[in-house]
């Protein structure tokens, strides 16, 4: 890769990290006072476990085999794909890399490393979405564990099947489903998937809020000024998500990927500030400013493929579905989740993956996936194509939104029902060892054990 390109792509991905600073001051704002250094410690957790799981296993499974969709010379020697589908399907349906441990042996180029240091954003940020919704609720080695678990596998493997040359981006090659899974910024690769396995172990660890009294209200802010500065980093390093990733620089147009993401940003900060105006006779600052991270989580998928309108009302949804996400939450099932991750990150992102296989006119990303470089149904220079195409292009039917709808299914079995069935797993081995302890001297079994099964229901959510 040329050094003067080499550069940009850092310079994006060291602009990315103010993401993952912007969402901890973001939480903190939302702390408190008590709670906001255990909300500054789960962030550098967050960031220890991502660059940790990430060199040991997670590069490896989601880069193995990205030569077979790549031409940079340095990942030539990533070629090791398994795919558990017969050849004479098909190439195309790999499922996990296996090649590029510890970035080792033919991992050991300047290209690895440059990937590598453009994906420790998304991993973090990925990683961090889960550890600020259960910080509090489970011990720190439970949420290193988690960490690890997210950024060594299931990010890594979602990643694989979207970025890494893996089933999803190849839908459309082999199935025809468009130009197959595409998720440009990570709405649901990263921010999705962080909500999807802070539910999975929600479900785990049940942390119920006690009922409230009274009328629903919006969270109180206990910082403003960190809320404030939280949301305007994560606003200008957003685009780093999308410009850093050195597989799909060269597709996208940079100024294209500004304005739809500041136009999604000012979409959702709209409609939620015009919410909160309307119920508590003057703007939330807490509320406006997850509106604005629920409108960039929103639009990022489709950030490099939409006119900007079509971002603003991205982004507008998205800030209704904040809304109905946060009383849905906090009002309805009583999770425990001052992050409000499935409110600002879930169905958002849930949106933005969808919102892509309906807005994208076609004008942008063509050859994305491996799909219509020379053209795509017939008209020369036609990309990701929805179903509100731009005048003189050929309708794709609803073969991009069906290639999305897959994404989203398979993003729920691997960020949610994976990690559901890895965390009861574990507590059944934990049980399992507890139930083999000799019970203390002097005492019956019957209320020793009832006491230990108490202390096994509540240790995981109690906080150091």
């Amino acid at each position: 890769m040329p050094e003067a390109q080499a550069s940009a792509n850092l310079v994006f991905a060291l602009l990315a990290f103010l993401v993952p600073a912007g969402l901890t001051l973001l939480a903190i704002g939302a702390s408190r006072e008590e709670h906001a250094e255990q909300v500054a410690t789960t962030a550098l957790l967050a960031l220890a476990a991502g660059f940790i799981g990430y060199l040991v296993c997670g590069f490896a499974f989601q880069f193995g085999g990205v030569a077979f969709v790549s031409g940079m010379p340095g990942l030539a020697g990533l070629t090791a794909e398994w795919s558990p589908q017969d050849l004479a399907w098909g190439p195309g349906w790999g499922l996990i890399g296996l090649r590029g441990f510890l970035l080792r042996g033919e991992a050991y180029s300047s290209d690895v490393y440059l990937l590598f240091a453009t994906q420790l954003a998304a991993v973090t940020t990925a990683t961090l979405v889960t550890l600020l919704a259960i910080c509090g609720r489970a011990r720190r080695m439970v949420q290193l564990a988690v960490g690890l678990l997210v950024a060594g596998l299931i990010y890594p493997l979602f990643g694989n099947w979207l970025w890494g040359g893996g089933w999803l981006s190849n839908l459309g090659s082999n199935l025809e489903l468009g130009h197959g899974f595409v998720d440009a910024a990570g709405s649901g690769a990263i921010f999705l998937l962080g909500a999807l396995v802070a539910q999975a172990a929600f479900l785990s660890i049940k942390p119920v809020r006690s009922m409230d009294v009274g009328e629903a209200r919006l969270p109180a802010v206990h910082f403003p000024l960190w809320m404030v500065v939280g949301a305007l980093l994560a606003l200008i390093g957003w685009p780093g998500l999308v410009l850093g990733n050195t597989l799909i620089r060269a597709q996208v147009d940079a100024p294209l990927v500004l304005v739809n993401l500041m136009m999604g940003a000012a979409g959702g900060a709209l409609t939620v500030s015009l919410y909160s105006w309307f119920v508590t006779a003057q703007p939330d600052g807490l509320a406006i400013a997850r509106g604005t991270v629920a409108g960039l989580v929103a639009v990022g998928a489709a950030c490099p493929f939409v006119p900007a309108w079509s971002s603003l009302a991205i982004g507008a949804v998205a800030g209704v579905l904040f809304i109905l996400g946060l009383y849905v939450s906090e009002h309805i099932l009583r999770v425990d989740d001052p992050s409000g991750s499935a409110a600002v990150f879930g169905l958002p992102g849930l949106w933005g993956l969808l919102a892509l296989g309906v807005f994208a006119d076609g004008r942008w990303g063509a050859g994305w996936n491996g799909v219509g470089a020379e053209g795509y149904l017939g008209v020369a220079g036609q990309g990701v194509s929805g179903l509100l195409l731009s005048p003189g292009l050929q309708s794709a039917g609803s073969g991009q939104w069906l290639a999305q709808l897959t994404g989203v299914a398979a993003l729920l079995v691997a960020a949610l029902v994976l990690p559901w069935l890895l965390f009861q797993t574990a507590q059944w081995i934990r049980r399992l060892g507890e139930q083999g302890q000799p019970a203390p001297s002097g005492q019956g079994p019957g209320p020793s054990e009832r006491s230990g099964d108490q202390a096994t229901a509540t240790g995981v959510a109690d906080s150091d």
